[in-house]
């Protein structure tokens, strides 16, 4: 069964916004594709990744869809390990 996830798109006030935000934070990665750290991993990854999209809520409405393509272990500046969720630009 896939599992979408919803997110809060702070500090932006467009869909431009979030693609400028996201194709500039890209260009420094490998492979250059967008992603979003969360803290804490899916409970149900399997199903996340079993076709699950990223949902974000721009300005109190769902404004974007994108496809998650992996969930990347991503280790903080304070020795944490986090979730990135890998999207699809």
């Amino acid at each position: 069964m896939t599992l979408h996830i919803l997110k809060l798109c702070v500090g932006c006030e467009s869909v431009e916004d979030l693609a400028d935000w996201q194709a500039e934070r890209a260009r420094l990665l490998p492979g250059h594709l967008p992603r979003h750290v969360t803290r804490m991993w899916p409970k149900q990854a399997e199903a996340v990744l079993d076709g699950g999209s990223l949902y974000w809520v721009i300005k109190g409405s769902v404004q974007v869809r994108q496809r998650i393509l992996r969930l990347d272990p991503v280790e903080g500046e304070d020795g944490i390990t986090r979730c990135a969720l890998v999207l699809d630009p």
